[in-house]
């Protein structure tokens, strides 16, 4: 009888993996520094974010709206006021005695000359200084 030949057991060898492309490589190596990279940056975010809120530089916008004291504004208006050629008038004074066409006379003019006797009569209480009746020396016309 042939002898038959005696199998032993063949010694299987792992698969061998394939040598990767040298473009996988550089690419592993790129992805892990993005990722770095993104990293450290987001971190710095955070430290400036944190920094922001410790300072209180966030607070308006985390908190709630308090509410706002309104201080009234106190801008009165003048109560005195000088018109050319009459001097320095009481506001009030000038509006309670004299008519609009009258105070459009004075504006119109510059001084008090078209008013009448009458309507000077009225006016003369509201005037508390006086305008001196002298010219300056820069008023006079130059020949």
């Amino acid at each position: 009888m042939p002898r038959a030949k005696k199998t032993t057991p063949a010694t299987v060898s792992a698969p061998t993996m394939p040598k990767r492309p040298t473009i996988h490589v550089i690419d592993h190596y790129l992805s892990v520094v993005f990722h770095v990279v993104w990293i450290v940056i987001g971190a710095f975010f955070l430290l400036l974010i944190f920094s922001q809120v410790r300072q209180g530089a966030l607070s308006s916008l985390l908190s709630n709206p308090s509410p706002q004291q309104s201080v009234p504004s106190q801008t009165s208006a003048p109560s005195e006021t000088n018109l050319p050629g009459i001097g320095m008038v009481n506001i009030s004074c000038v509006q309670q005695t004299l008519s609009p066409d009258e105070l459009q006379k004075i504006v119109q003019a510059g001084d008090a000359s078209n008013l009448t006797a009458a309507e000077k009569a009225k006016l003369a209480p509201c005037v508390t200084q006086a305008e001196s009746s002298t010219p300056s020396a820069s008023s006079k016309p130059t020949k």
